[in-house]
C-alpha cells in the first residue's frame, strides 16, 4: 500500500529534461517538504536521502535517490531531471564530471533545503 501512495502522490520517478535552472529548484524545493510528508503520513520512519549529479553531453544530470524500509526492506526510489550545462550555475556544477557526483551537502546549502 505505501509504493501506491508514494507513487501516485509525490513520488512519480522516472526522467524528466527541463528548460530552466529555475524548474530545478522550485522542484527541488516543492519536492522534498512532500516527500518527507508523504513518509511521515505512511508511518516511514527509516528513511534517507541523497542527490548526485554529473555532467555529460552538454547536460547536467540530477539524480534524487530516495531510501526508506518497508516491512524491513529497504526499498529505493530514484528521480532523475536533466537540464542543459549552459542553464546551471557555476556552483552547481564546479567539480563535476561524467561520473555521479554526491552534492547533496552542496544543494542542501546553496538552496537552503533539508533532503
Amino acid at each position: 500500500m505505501i509504493p501506491i501512495l508514494i507513487g501516485a502522490g509525490v513520488l512519480v520517478g522516472g526522467y524528466l529534461v527541463v528548460n530552466h535552472w529555475d524548474e530545478i529548484t522550485n522542484w527541488l524545493k516543492d519536492f522534498m517538504p512532500k516527500v518527507q510528508e508523504t513518509l511521515k503520513s505512511s508511518g516511514i520512519t527509516e528513511y534517507a536521502a541523497k542527490l548526485f549529479s554529473s555532467v555529460t553531453n552538454g547536460a547536467l544530470t540530477l539524480v534524487h535517490r530516495l531510501y526508506y524500509k518497508e516491512n524491513g526492506k529497504w526499498i529505493e526510489k530514484t528521480t532523475t531531471r536533466e537540464i542543459e550545462e549552459s542553464q546551471v550555475p557555476e556552483w552547481a556544477k564546479a567539480g563535476l564530471s561524467t561520473k555521479e557526483t554526491d552534492v547533496t551537502e552542496r544543494y542542501q546549502k546553496e538552496l537552503e533545503l533539508t533532503l
